[in-house]
């Protein structure tokens, strides 16, 4: 298998069509720097499978594409073609010549094409794989990859060696095939949950069937039962109706004769009702007699009855009346006497109220004017002192004058214990003066203790707060939990609906059937006759036993 021609349409630098010729031997493209020789290279790598736009010197595989110069527009496809002569059949195809191709636009569509026929990337990779192409094979060495061939690493040379020997065939069909095992294995996990939970609901149904096959010989034996109390009802009806015929046949004979008796005994009752007619028409009559006179004798005694309660009740509403005609007049006389005790009583607070407001107004007065002496005597008792002052200062000038200034200093004194005096007054003013703080004191201590009780209330209630919001946590947390329940239950219920719906349980030959349904026509199958029977809660079991 030889490599024969190689055409590049819109890929990098080349943006007409090219076709570059391999003939037999070497070829060689020799070029200076820039020229697009390495895009030559780039382009087989491209067209045999690699993916990854940074092998291929770029960012994104749309940058493959001409991205346009000064005099040309940019290209929306690049394709690259490669033309194979397999005359020997290396590549497993029925063709003398293979063209392997990749196309791929700006929109991001991509396409493996293997002579003109599509295909996906997987089966050119599966087409190349032994034949020594491919995007991991030494079918393109770049500069970078001679260092590796020349790696003195054992685990470079053994890929090298691999690769030169053929391997990597057997190594993509090693891991295709572990990943189908895997996959197997996750299916196989998933198969036997579900033998699992099949198993469970077998279980489930044996025990089922057990109760369903105990409760048909319950009824079978109940039918015995049944059965055996009807025959024993059939005979005693029998010999019931044996006892009846008999006593029929006798009445057969007996009954002409007692219709005979009974006509006589007939015409015997019509006349006696003849005859008690007559004595009732007697008796009524005298009886309507009798009444007339009982009514009349009636009406006297309740004429006589009434005059006398008539009486009666007068003299007692004439002795009523003189009773409350005296306590009335008691009554008076004693709320004379009240009103009078209360009108000196009144007086006597007029006249101590008079009494009161007069000498607290002479008090009132005697302080003022007390107040306004000792004003004048402190005035005086100043001025005094600065005579004093002043007059110690004549003594030390003027001797002659100390007998007088002892004399007023005597007068002085006389007036300072009235001063004395008054202040005592005052004094004890201010000791009424405390008595009311104290008092006031006291009510004081009577608001804190009533406080301190405001405030033990208020922790009370504070408490109380606490423990209703401790309350309302917990029915909080208790709502939660029954939200959770019913949650699961929900999804219990979902999961139930689930495998109802999916119809897990059913018999192999039942299932492959319901898969395949549509074969047999619209309405052919209908599906399992269990989702067509509905049955009541009490008739559940016996529903699923006939199922």
């Amino acid at each position: 298998m030889k490599l024969r021609r190689l055409e590049l349409s819109g890929f990098k630098s080349f943006a007409d069509t090219t076709e570059v010729l391999i003939e037999d031997g070497v070829t060689s493209i020799i070029g200076p720097n820039g020229c697009g020789k390495s895009n030559i290279s780039d382009a087989v790598r491209w067209v045999l499978g690699e993916h990854n736009p940074r092998v291929l010197r770029g960012a994104r595989m749309e940058e493959v594409i001409f991205q346009g110069s000064a005099g040309r527009r940019a290209h929306n496809v690049a394709e690259v073609g490669l033309y194979f002569d397999n005359s020997d059949r290396t590549l497993d195809l029925d063709f003398a010549e293979v063209a392997l191709a990749r196309r791929v636009s700006r929109s991001g569509e991509s396409e493996y094409l293997i002579n003109n026929a599509p295909v996906t990337r997987r089966e050119l990779l599966t087409k190349l794989a032994g034949t020594g192409l491919g995007t991991d094979q030494s079918v393109v060495i770049e500069a970078r990859m001679v260092d590796a061939l020349l790696s003195d690493r054992p685990d470079d040379r053994r890929a090298l060696f691999e690769e030169a020997a053929g391997l990597g065939l057997y190594r993509d069909r090693k891991r295709s095939t572990e990943r189908r095992l895997e996959e197997t294995t996750l299916d196989l996990v998933q198969v036997e949950n579900l033998i699992a939970e099949v198993q469970t609901r077998v279980r489930s149904l044996s025990r089922q069937r057990k109760k369903a096959e105990r409760y048909t010989e319950m009824v079978a034996r109940r039918y015995r039962l049944v059965a055996a109390l009807v025959r024993h009802d059939v005979s005693a009806v029998d010999e019931a109706l044996r006892v009846v015929d008999a006593r029929r046949r006798v009445l057969v004979v007996e009954v002409p004769a007692a219709r005979t008796a009974l006509g006589e005994r007939e015409r015997g009752r019509q006349l006696a009702v003849e005859a008690r007619a007559g004595a009732e028409a007697q008796r009524a009559e005298v009886e309507r007699r009798v009444g007339e006179a009982r009514l009349a004798a009636t009406t006297l005694e309740g004429d006589l009855a009434l005059s006398a309660e008539r009486s009666h009740h007068a003299s007692a509403r004439r002795e009523r009346a003189l009773a409350e005609r005296a306590e009335a007049q008691a009554a008076a006389v004693r709320l004379e006497r009240e009103r009078e005790a209360a009108a000196a009583e009144r007086a006597a607070a007029e006249r101590d109220r008079s009494a009161v407001q007069m000498e607290l107004g002479l008090r009132v007065q005697a302080e003022e004017v007390t107040r306004e002496a000792l004003a004048v005597k402190r005035a005086e008792l100043r001025g005094l002192e600065e005579a004093l002052q002043r007059q110690a200062e004549e003594v030390r000038r003027q001797g002659g004058e100390r007998q007088a200034l002892e004399r007023e200093l005597a007068d002085l004194r006389e007036e300072l214990s009235s001063a004395e005096a008054r202040r005592a007054g005052l004094s004890r003013d201010r000791e009424v003066a405390a008595a009311q703080e104290a008092d006031v004191a006291g009510r004081h201590a009577a608001l804190a203790e009533r406080l301190v009780s405001l405030g033990l209330e208020a922790d009370r209630a504070r408490h109380a707060l606490a423990e209703s919001r401790e309350h309302e946590a917990r029915l909080r947390a208790d709502r939660r939990a029954t939200e959770e329940t019913l949650a699961q239950t929900v999804a219990r219920r979902d999961a139930l609906a689930q495998l109802e719906r999916d119809h897990v349980g059913l018999a192999p030959a039942a299932a492959a059937l319901l898969e395949t349904r549509e074969r047999f026509g619209a309405g052919a199958v209908l599906g399992p006759l269990s989702d067509f029977v509905r049955a009541r809660r009490e008739d559940a079991a016996e529903a699923e036993h006939v199922l």
